[in-house]
């Protein structure tokens, strides 16, 4: 069976799932177009690649909110060794070579991953293809640091194995050089959950060793999962008990802003912290033992290697990983109270069924054929991380089977993989994980305890309750594990879902190959009934899909993709049962038969396995020609048409709404959205469409930003009477959504980028009411609408354009000087009481949306804000007045690391660059080093004397000088520690080793 044939047959396999799923990329060299995968990582890593083309580290990026740091941001990926591919070719090529490069690495890790366990050729490439092509890692192309991750992810369970099992000290080396890759490659949390599944494999090794040595007691068994459940239960009814006393305990009052931190959240850190505690203390305690009597303990010698890979990790990918954490401590994640939200695109529960009926839902491209959001919860919009679930039909059947059967006896690792495929599911829940959005399922229970969480809340709930996910396994993971919280999406937890299933669908192939009655019966069993449900459920759908068609044609289901097709979202619900139900008759085949000619079982299973997955997945890999990505877009043009006519004396910035989608497309269906989608976005410039195109950016939403930045330009709601409401063509005391018109005037903005048509003024996304004054229209052309037929023509752009772009009459220059400052205490922590007057005052400008007559209005072309600490160093520079018409700033050098300013003052003052404040930017004035001040809060602030002067700013972080140190020497390390392990390597743990459980928990040599 493991013969060279078996190898042919994997093969094909692997080339006809490649050119199925992603033979557009390949043969015709198309474009990945959907998602993150076409707006924001083509450019981003675009704007790396330029910065090492220009022959400079990639240290910032100044086309993003006001500068952003570029190594420090985790996405971008900068010092990932893969990324070499778009040094040696041209990008666009480099852009799909980087995506197929680690769709193979998946399917080879996954491979040598599963002959790491003896499994067949066979069994090994059944549970690559469905692990790199099924729906959980297919759909990263979209997201592609996530793929990163998912590609080197079996090697890290296959090194913590060796380290765990088998005692292999070249593992502890092979396990830090996997934690890395996965760090620089973009996805700290893989990284973060392979060490905390390794963590758990060891303790679990530890305990299975102890029972090994001692009789078995079914009796403790017993109660032992009666004490777990039990446990569950009062873990529940504690969290509802819970939730119906939390608004009393929350320090605030009611707002519609979001209430302050939980009044008892100190204490529940504190609790964490003694848990953590404790849990230190008894690992002393074993490590105490362990000296006494070396054969009774090898948990402490585990973990000791697990922190040694981590910690050899953690200096490996310190170039890359200092600066991360330097970014994301100041950014929005680490704001108790900022909008952070742990629970977006958590997994729907009903979505299971899809691991077994590929597109039961339907499916949403090349027309609306899905009416997953019709499922209830009535009105309540998830969000979708992926589109499917599917890892193939035989593939469950298998997984079924392996892990039905008695595992005593067996190899740890598949009950090891088994936890990780339970909780990682369960822990992607999200807010559908705890027991608090079941129970307010029940009217009369919401009225106890709060109603579910509405569209878009925040952290911490406006009327006090706890969120619908609190008390359940991804909160447990967000308040447990430090640092957990600042990662953010459930569903990206299906990754290890996906490992473990397919792990144990290769087991349980093997199981029937070899002729295990035990595997044979187990997916036998599993096949034949799932096959009964699916027929079932397929009878009943066809039966009444009129009456289906009926609830469906009632509920709104519309999106993005155009309005719900009914008749076609039911024939893909009946193809899918119908698929599902095929593969399932023929897994039980399978199991019935396939030991009296394993060979030819082996291929059909392999077969069998490619041609489910290929035809229930490819459609879901997007692309689109490289054209679409190439022509200049529309706004741009106009920009720079506006520019040639009254020309900046400056760099300046355009403001862009955020994600805000065409009317017309929830009523039209198209033939391909997805193209509609890249066209009209990269014709708006939506971020970061344009940061390669020299336009940069006011504010941009991405992955983390700035916590004081945000503070700038956040929305809120005005009411508007009388004129005002007359101009915006709404009722007198209606509320709309206004912006401090100020801040984006400071923060040098030239151009607003907003919707055509306002919807009532009350969506965000939408609510360009603040940029209505003091500007001139320059797209589309005033005069578009105006003679015979305009009203129409208007009508027709508002639903097939929706953009218009204004100039800004009132925008601040990048640079001023000031002599008047005012002053305001220090603020540290990531809190919004230290920051609300002081922002205020800088933000007030008494518009006609933000209105009061009592507050005092400061100018800020007048005066600056500094922080008391710089009164003594600022003073001499306060000197009063208005600012001459003679002084004046040029900015005569802008680069992304190096921005060169000429100042000519009369007297002494703070000249103020409207560049964000951020650690690592030094100052030169005259060639002199002088401070950099944190003006106006956020911006940089050079004191000046009078005269002509050359003010030079500079980006060189510490954080990077010392990440690239210590590289250096993690390098250093491996390399020494690699020689040493191949001089003397470990044999293992010797005859106190865990048992393996067979030929199929051996390692192959």
């Amino acid at each position: 069976m493991h013969d060279r044939w078996t190898w042919v047959v994997v093969a094909v396999c692997l080339a006809a799932l490649m050119l199925a799923c992603h033979g557009r990329a390949v043969v015709r060299g198309e474009q990945y177009a959907y998602r993150d995968a076409a707006h924001y990582y083509y450019p981003l890593h675009q704007r790396v690649q330029a910065e090492w083309d220009a022959g400079r580290w990639p240290l910032w990026e100044p086309e993003e909110n006001g500068g952003m740091p570029l190594l420090g941001n985790p996405t971008a990926a900068v010092l990932y060794p893969g990324k070499l591919i778009f040094a040696l070719t041209p990008y666009p090529l480099g852009a799909r070579l980087y995506v197929i490069g680690h769709v193979l690495l998946a399917f080879a890790a996954m491979l040598i991953l599963m002959r790491s366990w003896g499994a067949s050729a066979a069994a090994a490439g059944l549970s690559a293809g469905a692990y790199a092509f099924g729906g959980p890692i297919l759909f990263q192309y979209c997201n592609i640091i996530y793929l990163v991750g998912a590609a080197w992810a079996p090697l890290g369970v296959r090194a913590a194995d060796r380290w765990l099992r088998l005692g292999r000290r070249v593992a502890v080396l092979e396990l830090a050089a996997v934690l890395a890759l996965e760090v620089l490659g973009g996805d700290p949390e893989t990284a973060y959950l392979t060490g905390l599944c390794a963590g758990g494999y060891a303790l679990a090794l530890a305990g299975s060793r102890r029972s090994h040595d001692n009789a078995v007691n079914p009796a403790r068994t017993w109660l032992l999962g009666l004490g777990l459940l039990l446990g569950l239960a009062g873990w529940s009814l504690g969290t509802l008990a819970l939730a119906r006393v939390a608004p009393l305990l929350r320090t605030y009052r009611p707002s519609p802003q979001p209430p302050a931190a939980l009044h008892w959240m100190p204490w529940a850190s504190a609790a964490v912290a003694a848990v953590w505690g404790l849990v230190g203390f008894r690992l002393l305690s074993a490590w105490n033992r362990g000296r006494r009597d070396p054969k009774r303990s090898t948990l402490v010698p585990m973990l000791a290697g697990l922190a040694a890979s981590a910690a050899l990790a953690g200096a490996l990918a310190g170039a890359q990983l200092l600066p991360v954490l330097e970014f994301t401590g100041q950014s929005v994640r680490a704001a108790g109270e900022g909008p952070h939200d742990v629970y977006p695109f958590s997994l729907r529960p009903s979505r299971v069924v899809e691991f077994l009926w590929p597109n039961v839902f339907g499916t949403p491209f090349h027309g609306n054929r899905s009416w997953e959001s019709a499922v209830p919860p009535a009105g309540k919009n998830a969000k979708i991380w992926i589109p499917t679930l599917y890892v193939g039909g035989l593939t469950i059947a298998l997984a079924l089977g392996a892990l039905t059967i008695r595992f005593r006896g067996a190899a740890p690792w598949r009950a090891w993989l088994t936890m990780i495929a339970v909780v990682s599911l369960f822990a992607s829940f999200g807010e559908y994980g705890g027991p608090l959005w079941w129970a307010r399922l029940h009217p009369k229970v919401a009225a106890r305890i709060g109603p579910q969480d509405a569209q878009n809340v925040a952290t911490i709930r406006a009327d006090g309750s706890l969120r619908d996910g609190d008390g359940g396994v991804y909160w447990f993971l967000a308040t447990a594990l430090p640092g957990f919280r600042q990662f953010r999406f459930p569903s990206k937890l299906l990754t290890f879902t996906a490992l473990g299933i397919a792990a144990l669908a290769g087991t349980g192939l093997d199981g029937i190959l070899r002729g295990d009655r035990h595997s044979r019966r187990a997916t036998a069993a599993w096949s034949a009934a799932l096959l009964a449900v699916s027929l079932a459920t397929w009878i009943i759908a066809w039966t009444q899909r009129d009456r289906f068609g009926d609830v469906l044609r009632r509920l709104p289901s519309g999106s993005s993709f155009g309005p719900l097709d009914v008749p076609g979202a039911i024939n893909e619900t009946l193809r899918g049962l119908a698929q599902g139900s095929g593969v399932l008759a023929l897994a039980l085949c399978l199991a019935l038969w396939g030991r009296q000619r394993p060979r030819l079982a082996a291929a059909l299973a392999l077969v069998l396995s490619t041609a489910d997955v290929a035809n229930a997945n490819a459609r879901y890999v997007l692309t689109l020609p490289q054209q679409n990505f190439e022509k200049a877009p529309e706004v741009l043009t106009a920009i720079q048409a506006a520019e040639a006519a009254d020309p900046s004396s400056g760099p300046y910035r355009v403001h862009r709404l955020p994600a805000w989608d065409l009317v017309d497309w929830q009523q039209k269906s198209s033939d391909d959205r997805v193209r509609d989608f890249v066209v009209w976005e990269r014709d708006t410039l939506q971020p970061k469409y344009g940061i390669n195109l020299g336009i940069q950016y006011t504010m941009t939403l991405g992955v983390a930003e700035l916590y004081d930045y945000e503070w700038y330009f956040g929305g809120f709601w005005r009411t508007v009477q009388g004129e005002v409401a007359a101009k915006l063509g709404v009722p007198t005391g209606s509320k709309v959504i206004a912006y401090s018109r100020r801040a984006f005037d400071m923060w040098n903005t030239r151009y607003f980028v907003v919707p055509y048509f306002p919807n009532h003024w009350n969506d965000e996304s939408r609510g360009f009411a603040t940029f209505l004054q003091d500007v001139k229209q320059v797209y589309p052309p005033g005069d578009s609408f105006l003679g015979p037929g305009g009203p129409t023509r208007e009508v027709d752009w508002a639903r097939t354009h929706d953009v218009q772009v204004f100039r800004n009459k009132t925008t601040y220059p990048r640079s001023w000087v000031v002599h008047e400052q005012r002053y305001f205490k220090p603020i540290r922590a990531l809190n919004r009481t230290d920051r609300n007057l002081p922002m205020q005052e800088i933000l007030f400008s008494n518009d006609y949306l933000w209105h009061d007559a009592g507050t005092i209005v400061y100018d800020p072309k007048k005066t600056v804000w500094v922080e008391d600490e710089d009164r003594l160093a600022l003073s001499p520079y306060a000197t009063g007045g208005e600012t001459a018409r003679t002084e004046t700033v040029t900015i005569t050098r802008y680069e992304s690391d190096r921005v060169e300013l000429d100042a000519t003052l009369e007297r002494p003052g703070v000249v103020v660059l409207a560049d964000v404040y951020y650690p690592g930017w030094t100052l030169t004035i005259d060639g002199r080093p002088a401070p950099v001040h944190r003006a106006n809060r956020m911006m940089r602030g050079a004191a000046v004397q009078a005269g002509r002067h050359k003010i030079i700013y500079t980006y060189h972080p510490r954080s990077f000088r010392v990440g690239l140190v210590l590289s250096c020497v993690g390098l250093a390390a491996l390399a020494a520690l690699g020689a040493a392990c191949a001089i003397r390597p470990r044999a293992g743990w010797g005859t106190d080793a865990p048992p393996t459980g067979g030929p199929a928990g051996e390692e192959l040599s």
